[in-house]
């Protein structure tokens, strides 16, 4: 009887051990290495220090990240990742722990006559995202659906835009990156930037299709100073552009590729610039996918670094396309080939050689 008696107490003990390897597999391998912060141990790469980076919310049925394009920050450091090829949006607290999520696939304007599936919070290819920092309310650039669709800061659907032809000469919108800025929502369009108000209102279109100061060639990237300035990714036209509240150009860095982009970007400021994000410090820091960095810029135009290296590493970079930089000065890049948000600090400001590039 005793001999049963331990047997059965060995037997219980196996399996609460098996049960406790179980949930203590799915908590550090399945849940870590799926999302969350799979990597806490700072380390620095150059002057860029690696704090953490996030892959995904670790649950559900895309528990990855799938070629994130964009990243948003709220009052509260809640962070907003617009999840491209999962076509959701992802929050994370400030430590990269994971709240919630809202979207799935959605086409307003299928092809080949298939059937319309949108609906109101779905997405096709969620590009941009922004927070007005007055609400709170989540607005986000649904590109392939050509909207802007706008969310409480529970994920709650309220609204999108524009729902007419808007009267300018593109008549609608396929946006990219946006800017919410003191009651106006700021759009790249694929060769002007429009602007609507929160509430979805058309207000004004700046530039034309091309290559001279004031006009735009496929855009990716925007965001709105203190002041107004209105700051540009020019991707196309391998530039940043500086505009005036009224769409006036202020100044502009780098220039379009005269023959053979591939060789000029060598030489030039830019690879391809997309995202912009003007720091608490009032400087701009834009990411450049094609140098595989981070640049900043002084508000009247003068470079003042070039950081970052190319590689899978955590601290390196893979086809950034997205950045954030919070009050904190820390910054949140979207690697798109990684599939991952990594926030880090710039221990200082240096001109790094984007061609001495590491694996």
């Amino acid at each position: 009887m005793k001999n049963k008696k331990k047997t059965i107490f060995r037997a219980t003990v196996i399996v609460l051990i098996l049960i406790l390897a179980v949930l203590a597999y799915m908590y550090f391998v399945m849940l870590k290495s799926g999302g969350g912060i799979v990597s806490a141990k700072k380390k620095t790469v150059g002057k860029v220090e690696f704090l953490f980076a996030i892959y995904g919310p670790g649950r559900g049925e895309n528990p990855r990240f799938n070629k994130p394009m964009s990243v948003a920050t709220d009052n509260e450091n809640r962070i907003y990742v617009a999840d491209s090829m999962n076509n959701r949006i992802a929050v994370f607290d400030s430590n990269g722990d994971f709240l919630f999520e809202f979207g799935k696939k959605g086409v307003a304007h299928p092809l080949g006559g298939s059937k319309a599936t949108w609906k109101p919070g779905t997405f096709s290819y969620p590009y941009g995202i922004d927070v007005d920092k007055e609400t709170g309310n989540i607005f986000v650039a649904d590109m392939v659906n050509k909207r802007i669709q706008i969310f409480d800061n529970g994920g709650k659907f309220i609204d999108w835009f524009p729902k007419k032809d808007f009267g300018g000469w593109a008549s609608d919108i396929y946006p990219t990156d946006i800017a919410v800025e003191k009651g106006k929502v700021y759009i790249n369009n694929p060769y002007q930037i429009v602007v609507f108000t929160t509430k979805g209102e058309f207000v004004k279109e700046i530039g034309m299709p091309g290559d001279t100061p004031g006009n735009f060639n496929r855009p990716n990237g925007i965001d709105v100073g203190e002041d107004g300035t209105i700051y540009v990714s020019d991707s196309n036209n391998m530039r940043l552009q500086a505009l005036t509240p009224e769409g006036k150009v202020k100044w502009v860095i780098g220039k379009p590729a005269e023959n053979g982009a591939g060789i000029q970007r060598e030489k030039s400021v830019f690879g391809n610039p997309r995202n912009v994000s003007v720091g608490p410090d009032g400087n701009i820091y834009v990411i450049d996918p094609f140098h595989f960095q981070i640049k900043v810029f002084a508000p009247d135009g003068k470079q003042l670094a070039a950081m970052g290296k190319q590689g899978r590493e955590e601290g390196y970079f893979n086809f950034p396309n997205g950045i954030e930089v919070t009050k904190d000065k820390i910054i949140y890049v979207v690697d798109k080939e990684g599939s991952r948000v990594q926030a880090v600090k710039l221990t200082e400001f240096v001109m790094e050689d984007p061609l001495k590039m590491e694996q």
